[in-house]
Formats: structure tokens, C-alpha cells, sequence
């Protein structure tokens, strides 16, 4: 059987390695996608997990935050995302989407993150 392409899954891949390796950013993903069963969705949903919420947050300093939902090209927002997007944008966050990692990278530089930090000169916490 042959794999399924997942291009989505590749863009992804390819902007979350390009923005942990340029950028003064913690990276995460939210994994909400993907099929599942009855079960595991209700627990899930029960867990907190959002229908629509973007793939990506973008962690800076001083509070600043990028929420990216990455979509291949010609893909479109599920009816989840058009839902939840704009209840996201209303409450002061910024949501972007990407189609490439350029458009990632652009897209964390008019978000004012800065140049990823060398490890040796990052703060520590004292933990």
C-alpha cells in the first residue's frame, strides 16, 4: 500500500525546523488533527482540545505570541477554523496563515520576533 501524502504534515515539519533554528522563539504545535477514535475524541474534547485552533504557537519574549495555521497551497479553513479563528483575532491574538516557510518566516518577523539566541547566552531561571 502506498503512503498517503501529507503535504500539510511536510510544510509543517519544514516551518517548525526553520523557525526553532532562526528565531528567538519557543515553538510547539497543537495536535489536533488526525483520525481518532469515538473514545479517544471524547476524551480529547473533555481534555480541553478546540476543533479549529491553529497548528502552531509561536512562544517569544515579553509575552509575544503567533498563533499559525498551516495549509497547503490551495487548501482552505475547515468550517472548525473559520469559526474559531475570528473568535481568536477578537480577543487580541494574532492568527496567521501560512502556506510555506517563507510565508512562516515572514509572518514571525512583522510579529516583531527577533533572531534566535545563541544556547550559551540564554537566561537561565535558576531551576
Amino acid at each position: 500500500m502506498a503512503a498517503r501524502a501529507r503535504p500539510e504534515h511536510d510544510i509543517q515539519v519544514a516551518i517548525v525546523g526553520r523557525l526553532r533554528g532562526s528565531f528567538d522563539a519557543v515553538v510547539v504545535a497543537v495536535p489536533n488533527g488526525g483520525r481518532r477514535g469515538k473514545r479517544e475524541a471524547v476524551d480529547l474534547r473533555a481534555e480541553g482540545v478546540e476543533s479549529g485552533h491553529p497548528d502552531l504557537i509561536a512562544y517569544g519574549r515579553d509575552g509575544r505570541l503567533l498563533l499559525m495555521e498551516v495549509k497547503a497551497p490551495g487548501g482552505s479553513l475547515s468550517a472548525e477554523q473559520r469559526r474559531l479563528i475570528p473568535k481568536l483575532r477578537d480577543r487580541g491574538f494574532p492568527v496567521v496563515v501560512v502556506r510555506d516557510v517563507d510565508g512562516a518566516v515572514r509572518a514571525m518577523r512583522e510579529a516583531g520576533f527577533g533572531p534566535r539566541v545563541p544556547p550559551a547566552a540564554e537566561p537561565t531561571t535558576g531551576f
